[in-house]
């Protein structure tokens, strides 16, 4: 099982979460939060005075099977690029085991 973490600009949400039911893909979690990049910052002018602009971001995460994590990143990446800074990143860890709390069933059967 791989969980797949992608962090994307809130303008896209939609458009990821169409491509992802086109997926039959169901159960996710949607968090809402701010970030920034690497890449260059704005910085407001005046003196003695730095302060940081930050996205508004989605934070996805998903468990599947790892049969269908090159799709479903697939169908993140084409609903989220712009091609301008700031897009996001997806980030894709190995997950050793799953309990689903209501049943007490453990595995892939639980995603």
């Amino acid at each position: 099982m791989k969980k797949i973490e992608a962090i994307v600009l809130a303008s896209r949400e939609k458009n990821i979460l169409d491509a992802l039911r086109k997926l039959e893909i169901g159960g996710l979690t949607v968090i809402p939060g701010k970030g920034r990049g690497q890449g260059p910052r704005n910085v407001q002018p005046g003196p003695g005075r730095y302060i940081e602009k930050y996205n508004d971001v989605v934070i996805f995460y998903i468990v599947v099977e790892d049969s269908k994590v090159d799709e479903i990143v697939s169908a993140i990446i084409e609903a989220s690029h712009t091609g301008n800074l700031g897009d996001g990143k997806i980030f894709i860890s190995t997950i050793d085991d799953v309990i689903d709390i209501t049943t007490k069933q453990k595995g892939e059967k639980c995603i």
